[in-house]
């Protein structure tokens, strides 16, 4: 991951290496994913923070600002989270892929 990857020929015009530079960038990209809080049966969400998901890792922002975390997985987190804030009356915790568009409006 992140190792420069070798141009095994001369790619000749602007358009060309733009597309690699696109493809290099976008192989190891890491998906973005939102951990989202449930309140009830299924009465009220919040999202509680935003993170990245890399091939090793997971990094999550909260909302406020107020606290980051480093964990192994997008599922480690979410677990992490559902555990911190059942005390605030939270039912149970979702990870929503970012890049999912199945569910936009």
């Amino acid at each position: 991951m992140n190792e420069p990857a070798d141009v095994v020929q001369n790619t000749g015009t602007d358009a060309v290496f733009a597309a690699l530079l696109c493809e290099a960038a976008h192989e190891d990209a890491p998906r973005p994913f939102a951990i989202v809080e449930e309140y009830g049966e299924r009465e009220r969400t919040r999202v509680a923070g935003y993170g990245l998901a890399y091939d090793d890792r997971a990094e999550v922002n909260s909302v406020e600002g107020d606290f980051r975390l480093d964990s192994a997985s997008a599922e480690h987190a979410r677990t992490l989270f559902e555990i911190s804030s059942r005390s605030a009356g939270v039912r149970r915790t979702h990870v929503v892929w970012l890049g999912d568009t199945t569910h936009r409006r």
